[in-house]
């Protein structure tokens, strides 16, 4: 089973990437698109590390649904199954950092004009609407946006596994913006630093975005990828080139899911 996740979610700071809890919103206004990502009560937003169980259970889906099985909002799924999936390693902690990521998911709620049905604005939705473990397993009530985004073939793409070992926030999110945007074209994807900072999840200043970038390019740590920087601070842009060597192989160009013969293109 490959990692998955719907294209939407790629795109746009769906996610905190932050390691310190954050209790504000994520607010994103550009052109059209509004996405605001909110904790509730007392818990943090979820961050992307927290993400990872959405990527299991959309790709659980995903790989159900390819195979012509009938497939719900509920993903059931054991702990020791998600965390493999994940590569988190299995343990006692990891088990109650588990769970303490489901509550994250499901205390955070999303609003937002992207992937909304015919005749409405904007759709609010937590990434998890609910989950229970009763007997070993964990059974996931999943929104009907994400669940929609597989059966009605919006458009997902999958993931390199080495994407579970990155350790840093915004690394991880660059990850999945050059996975959206850069694929394997010959001449990749640029973005311009304002723009994109404007984008990303980012609490911090635009100097301390700078900095961050400056370190991830100097690592080259996203996998399939080369990043380059050019121009100043304030007027330059990142670009991510694929690397042949080191981008994966299968399924991991684009793809749709043909509903009615399912099967995957890519």
């Amino acid at each position: 089973m490959m990692p998955s996740l719907p294209r939407d979610l790629m795109s746009w700071p769906f996610f905190s990437i932050a390691k310190t809890p954050r209790h504000l919103p994520i607010v994103c206004n550009i052109g059209a698109v509004h996405l605001e990502v909110a904790p509730s009560g007392r818990l943090p937003v979820a961050t992307i590390w927290d993400a990872d169980i959405i990527v299991w259970a959309v790709s659980a889906l995903r790989h159900a649904h390819a195979r012509g099985k009938s497939v719900s909002v509920h993903v059931p799924g054991s702990p020791a199954e998600i965390l493999r999936f994940t590569r988190r390693g299995e343990g006692a902690e990891k088990y109650d950092r588990l769970r303490d990521a489901l509550d994250r998911l499901a205390g955070t709620r999303v609003t937002t004009t992207l992937g909304v049905p015919s005749g409405q604005d904007r759709v609010t939705f937590p990434w998890i609407v609910a989950w229970q473990e009763r007997r070993g397993m964990i059974d996931l009530i999943l929104p009907d946006w994400l669940h929609g985004a597989v059966t009605a073939s919006r458009g997902m793409l999958t993931l390199n596994h080495v994407w579970f070992g990155l350790t840093g926030g915004l690394e991880r999110w660059l990850y999945l913006l050059a996975r959206r945007h850069a694929g394997r074209q010959p001449s990749g994807w640029s973005f311009d630093l304002a723009h994109l900072y404007r984008k990303s999840p980012t609490a911090g200043s635009r100097k301390r975005f700078n900095l961050e970038l400056r370190g991830i390019v100097s690592t080259q740590g996203l996998p399939g990828y080369r990043l380059v920087l050019t121009g100043t601070t304030t007027r330059g842009t990142l670009s991510f080139l694929p690397v042949a060597a080191t981008y994966p192989q299968g399924y991991v160009d684009k793809w749709r899911l043909y509903v009615d013969n399912a099967v995957e293109h890519p």
